[in-house]
C-alpha cells in the first residue's frame, strides 16, 4: 500500500465553511452566513468544556455582492473580551478593517463591525478583515466565499472539522448521524473556483451507550468520494478527472476532448479502472522563457533541457531524471500551422499497473533565435507522480477498508467493516491515514475529525 506523505507547507489556510452557491444552490439564509467556534477551526475552541466564544456573521442585503458599511453592517464579529487579543480593547479601537462597537462588562462580550468600511465580494478577492482572518471569494461569476485563518508560524496545526455530539447542551445529531464534507471540514479537498470536492464521511452511532461505530452492516463509518472534471491551468489541453481521496487532491484519469495530446498519448487513461490514483505535482500556466542548455525544473528529480534549435523553429529537448538522460524529443512549436501536438512535449511511462501513462507535459508557445541567443517560451506545465496510490478493493487504511471502486461512475466507497470503534472519553483514534477522531475529556459525548498539517520545517 502506498500511503500519503505529509509535506511541510510555508503557510497554512484553515478554511471555514463555504458560503454562497454550493452544489448549485445557495446556502445563505436571508442573505446571511455565520461561522462560530464549533464550525470554524480558525476560532479557538475547547472541546472538553464546549467553550468557544467567537462568532462572525456576514450579511449581503443589497444583492450586489457588497458587505455594507452602514447599518445593518455587512460584517459583525462577537467574542469574549477575555480573549487575549481583546484584553485591552476600548470602544472605537481598530482591529484590521473592523472596529470595536460595544463592550459589555457584565456578559464579557465584545462586538466589532465594519461601520464605514464596505466590502465587495466580487470574484477572486482575498481580504484581511481582522488580524489573521481573511475572506476569500471564488474566481467565478457565481458568489462563493469563505473565511479563513492564515498561519505562517512554523509548527504542526490541527485542521478540525465541525464538532458533533452535544453542543451548548443540545445534541446536533440527526438519527444518531453526523456527516462531514468539504464545506464543514477543511481537511477534505475543495476547489472554491469551480466548486469541486465531493468527499463525504458519515458517522452513525449505535449501541446501548450511543457511542459505538459498528463494524457490522450497517457500518458505523462510511466514506464516499466521486471523481469530477477539472480544467488544466493551460486551457488548450482541455480537462482531466480529479478526485479527493482522504483529503488529498488526486488525479483519476485523462479525458477525451479537444484533441488533448495528454489523452491521445496515454495508453491507459482511466486510473480507477486500474484501481489507482496519482498525486498532481504540477499544473501551471505561468509563462517562462528557457535559454539554450537551461532546464525546466520539474518534480521527482526531473529536468527538461532545451538542447538545440534551428532557424525553422524546431527544438531538441532532453529529459533527465537525477542527472541521467531518459528521453529525447523534437518539437516544432514555431513552424507555420503548428498544432497543439507540435507544441506539446509528452513523456509517458508505466506507473504501477498502468501502461504508457503521460506523467509530464510541457507546452511551448514559440521560439526565438538570433546570432547571439536562442530561447523557447513555455506557457503550460503538467506533471503527476510516478508513485501510485492504491485504491484496490479490500485495501485497508487504518480502520477503513476500500469496499467499492466503480470506474464507470467514478466513485470510491470505504467503510469500517470488522473494525468497530468506541468513542470513549478523551480518545484520539487513527481513522484512515492522516484523518483522526478526537473526543472530549467529558462524560458528555462530543467529537470531531481532524487532520494535522505542518508549517515550515517543524516536525513537532
Amino acid at each position: 500500500m502506498i500511503s500519503f506523505i505529509a509535506i511541510p507547507v510555508h503557510a497554512l489556510e484553515i478554511r471555514g465553511a463555504v458560503a454562497g452557491t454550493v452544489n448549485g444552490a445557495s446556502n445563505l439564509v436571508d442573505n446571511t452566513f455565520a461561522w462560530n467556534a464549533q464550525t470554524f477551526a480558525g476560532f479557538d475552541y475547547d472541546i472538553d468544556h464546549d467553550v468557544g466564544n467567537e462568532n462572525l456573521l456576514t450579511t449581503n442585503l443589497t444583492g450586489d455582492y457588497k458587505l455594507s458599511g452602514d447599518a445593518p453592517y455587512g460584517i459583525v464579529y462577537k467574542a469574549n473580551n477575555r480573549i487575549k487579543a481583546f484584553e485591552n480593547a476600548q470602544l472605537g479601537m481598530k482591529y484590521g478593517k473592523l472596529r470595536v462597537r460595544t463592550i459589555d462588562s457584565t456578559t464579557g462580550t465584545i462586538t466589532l463591525d465594519n461601520r464605514g468600511n464596505a466590502f465587495s465580494l466580487s470574484k477572486n478577492k482575498n481580504i484581511e478583515i481582522m488580524p489573521g482572518i481573511y475572506i476569500r471569494t471564488a474566481d467565478n461569476d457565481t458568489l462563493r466565499y469563505y473565511i479563513y485563518k492564515n498561519i505562517t508560524e512554523p509548527g504542526t496545526y490541527e485542521l478540525r472539522g465541525s464538532v458533533a455530539g452535544t453542543i451548548n447542551g443540545q445534541s446536533i445529531l440527526v438519527d444518531n448521524t453526523f456527516t462531514w464534507n468539504p464545506q464543514n471540514f477543511a481537511g477534505f479537498y475543495y476547489d472554491i473556483k469551480k466548486d469541486l470536492g465531493t468527499e463525504n464521511l458519515m458517522f452513525v452511532l449505535s449501541g446501548d451507550g450511543g457511542n459505538k461505530l459498528s463494524g457490522d452492516a450497517p457500518y458505523g463509518v462510511t466514506y464516499t468520494t466521486i471523481a469530477q472534471f477539472n480544467d488544466y491551468k493551460f486551457k488548450d489541453w482541455g480537462s482531466y478527472t480529479v478526485i479527493g481521496f482522504q483529503g488529498r487532491e488526486c488525479f483519476a484519469g485523462y479525458r477525451w476532448g479537444g484533441g488533448s495530446p495528454l489523452y491521445g498519448e496515454s495508453i491507459d487513461k482511466n486510473f480507477l479502472s486500474s484501481e489507482q490514483l496519482e498525486k498532481i505535482l504540477m499544473d501551471d500556466d505561468t509563462k517562462m522563457t528557457v535559454k539554450m542548455n537551461e532546464s525546466i525544473k520539474l518534480k521527482e528529480g526531473y529536468d527538461l533541457f532545451l538542447k538545440g534549435m534551428n532557424s525553422n523553429g524546431q527544438i531538441y529537448l532532453e529529459l533527465q531524471k537525477d542527472g541521467k538522460i531518459i528521453d529525447e524529443s523534437f518539437l516544432a512549436p514555431s513552424v507555420y500551422g503548428a498544432t497543439i501536438d507540435d507544441k506539446t512535449y509528452c513523456y509517458r511511462t508505466n506507473v504501477g499497473s498502468q501502461k504508457g501513462l503521460v506523467t509530464i507535459a510541457v507546452h511551448f508557445s514559440g521560439t526565438y533565435k538570433d546570432e547571439e541567443r536562442a530561447l523557447a517560451v513555455v506557457d503550460g506545465i503538467w506533471q503527476i507522480s510516478e508513485t501510485p496510490i492504491d485504491v484496490r478493493s479490500d485495501t485497508q487504511y487504518d480502520k477503513m477498508t476500500i469496499r467499492i471502486v466503480d470506474a464507470t461512475a467514478g466513485t470510491i466507497t470505504m467503510d469500517n467493516k470488522d473494525n468497530p470503534i468506541t468513542l470513549t472519553r478523551k480518545s484520539d483514534i487513527d481513522l484512515m491515514t492522516d484523518i483522526h477522531i478526537r473526543t472530549a475529556d467529558n462524560d458528555t459525548l462530543r467529537y470531531y475529525i481532524y487532520r494535522n498539517e505542518t508549517v515550515g520545517n517543524n516536525s513537532m
